[in-house]
């Protein structure tokens, strides 16, 4: 795996963050995709599952994915989401509202399109999110980069 944060300088309120994975498209777009598979790597604590509510990838499909505490019942946090694009191994987007960084009640609400491009054996992977408020965006940028972390890792066992 390739790590790279930043190739590009994004707006203020924004992220750019590529990745390289050894692993096919098709291998990195299921991971996004299947529900199975994304409860396995997108908590941005490693080995954690999370549990996943709704999972529709289509325009206007919705999505919903709770935290759990691995040292209770509690739910730690939420993440519910509009997918605006889908084209099948080469790019999703979607709003997100996520109420799992704050207590405030509202969330924090995102935007983000992922791209999937094949280089050689492996896959780029680029996210770019649009924060509405950017005094998360250092938070943003780290739990991403740890939930592609995690990715990584899930990638790598399969």
């Amino acid at each position: 795996m390739t790590k790279i944060n930043l190739l590009a300088e994004p707006e203020k309120n924004g992220i750019i963050i590529d990745r390289i994975f050894d692993a096919s498209r098709e291998m990195v777009w299921n991971a996004w995709t299947k529900s199975a598979q994304i409860a396995k790597w997108f908590n941005t604590i490693p080995y954690l599952d999370i549990n996943v509510i709704e999972l529709d990838v289509r325009p206007s499909g919705h999505f919903r994915f709770t935290i759990p505490n691995q040292d209770s019942l509690e739910i730690l946090g939420e993440y519910t989401g509009t997918y605006q694009t889908v084209k099948p191994q080469h790019e999703l987007s979607f709003d997100v509202i996520d109420y799992s960084i704050t207590k405030n009640q509202n969330g924090i609400s995102a935007s983000f399109k992922i791209q999937f491009e094949t280089v050689g054996k492996q896959t780029l992977l680029r996210l770019e999110a649009t924060l509405k408020d950017e005094s998360y965006r250092e938070i943003t940028f780290n739990g991403w980069n740890q939930s592609l972390d995690n990715l990584t890792i899930y990638l790598e066992s399969k």
